[in-house]
């Protein structure tokens, strides 16, 4: 038998056996028990959490298999531009426990899919943690939602290049999306720092979970946009929180680390973000503060930011709604969305720093400072790479440079790769290939890839003068 058909046949038997060993029963303290759930139950709320643990699996379904030409054609669709991707892949869906991100921390649950590879890169693999960008807080958003064979999707764009490259992933949907509504769970905390790391990281755990023997020491998180800030999210809580192995590379595709306070600034000028053109940017900071004030401050703190008039529409919208355009009809600026006590009391000190009058803009300007914490300790040794756009339409350049300053000032070990013509999504596609050899070369003694292209020196502006952080807010 040739070295890749035995491959494929040991491949096989992991994937098989990964499938029957992931389910592990919260009660059970024996070892894990078939992989046998309906798929419903991996997006469910699972009763009682009592003597569970970070990243234990708490519900698994097998959900098909997908031929390597399939995989190939869709990754294609998605944006991929790479050479022939070799592996076919199991898809797995998961429900696990992790932590959320209030005060005091509390148990909580993510729903995920993962992807195994019939076709493995090695004989033992890093567990890659893939963590995706903004699609709506409502359930149908769900990333583990999404038709395996869809072509406009996370699985596709993130997912396929890697397992069709041999690595075995998962792909939390953050928690606070399964169960949705459920008693103690809260929605999914947008740009919340403690609230997406942890799932990361305790994704990273209940895919080792699935099968100890597929993976090696190793753990690397990819994440782009919203996921992009996630990782790096997850990156500064490492040293403390874990992620059941070691840390050994993150990506962040076009990475939201600009301040947070960018979210809360933007109520300052409201005649620059009319609905009608900048729904995105909009929605953004309605899923930001509804979903932070529903986390943080309590059930129905949410609808409690907004207009009175409009609060119905916004719950509406929270709770149902991954289109953004649905908040046309709801105004004409973002101001006409909040409720005006909030944009007075923290519109002008999240955008300028002048301090705070009232405590409830002291709270958000913390929480703001929070979502973007500082990459310190070892931490600050792993390798990260930044990959970004020139003609990304939804971080413009001046914006994402303000991440670029924060990683230089935290002293991170991060190079930045500039694609030139790609947007904000087909950055990914662009450079999926090389991540994958970057990911070898840092967990599988894989040969450097050599350059992802130039720096950040690159971007310039119309004067062709380099591109500095817009301000503001302040990029402190």
């Amino acid at each position: 038998m040739s070295r890749p058909a035995f491959l494929r046949s040991v491949a096989l038997l992991l994937a098989a056996g990964a499938i029957a060993a992931c389910h592990a029963s919260p009660a059970a303290s024996a070892g894990p028990a078939l992989c046998n759930d309906d798929v419903a139950s991996t997006f469910a709320a699972p009763g009682s959490l009592a003597g569970t643990s970070g990243g234990q699996v708490l519900s698994c379904a097998h959900d098909g298999m997908l031929a390597a030409s399939d995989v190939d054609r869709i990754a294609r669709t998605a944006g991929y531009t790479g050479d022939t991707l070799t592996s076919g892949a199991a898809i797995v869906r998961l429900l696990y426990r992790t932590e959320r991100g209030n005060d005091p921390p509390t148990a909580g649950f993510s729903s995920a899919v993962v992807l195994l590879p019939d076709m493995p890169r090695a004989a033992a693999l890093p567990v890659v943690v893939v963590a995706h960008g903004t699609v709506g807080e409502a359930p149908p958003c769900a990333l583990s939602r999404e038709p395996p064979t869809g072509n406009d999707s996370y699985l596709a764009e993130l997912g396929y290049p890697l397992v069709g490259a041999g690595y075995a992933i998962i792909l939390p949907d953050y928690a606070g999306y399964a169960g949705f509504g459920a008693s103690g769970n809260p929605p999914s905390g947008y740009h919340d720092a403690a609230d997406e790391g942890k799932s990361v990281l305790d994704a990273a755990r209940a895919l080792r979970a699935v099968n100890p023997a597929l993976f090696n020491h190793d753990t690397v998180l990819v994440g782009h946009s919203q996921g992009g800030h996630a990782v790096l999210s997850a990156l500064t809580m490492h040293d403390t929180y874990g992620s059941g192995g070691d840390l050994a590379g993150v990506v962040a595709y076009a990475p939201s680390w600009f301040s947070m306070a960018s979210f809360g600034a933007l109520l300052a000028l409201p005649n620059d973000y009319p609905l009608s053109t900048q729904y995105d940017t909009v929605a953004a900071t309605v899923w930001y503060h509804y979903s932070h004030a529903e986390l943080l401050d309590g059930p129905g703190s949410g609808p409690l930011l907004f207009a009175a008039a409009k609060r119905d529409a916004i719950q509406a919208f929270f709770e149902q709604s991954c289109d953004e355009t649905a908040l046309i009809p709801l105004g004409t600026t973002v101001a006409d969305l909040f409720d005006p006590s909030f944009v007075q009391a923290v519109s002008v000190s999240a955008a300028l720093e002048l301090g705070c009058s009232e405590g409830r803009c002291s709270t958000w300007i913390a929480r703001y400072a929070a979502d973007r914490p500082h990459i310190t300790g070892d931490a600050a040794k792993v390798p990260v790479l930044v990959v970004y756009g020139t003609e990304d339409e939804w971080i413009p350049a001046d914006r994402e440079t303000c991440g670029f300053d924060r990683l230089t000032g935290d002293q991170a070990n991060a190079t930045i790769c500039v694609v030139a013509g790609e947007d904000h999504d087909g950055v990914v596609g662009a450079r999926s290939q090389y991540v994958s050899a970057w990911i070898a070369s840092k967990t599988l003694g894989g040969a450097s890839p050599g350059a992802c292209g130039p720096g950040r020196e690159v971007l310039v502006d119309d004067a062709g003068a380099p591109v500095s952080c817009a301000v503001p807010p302040p990029n402190d």
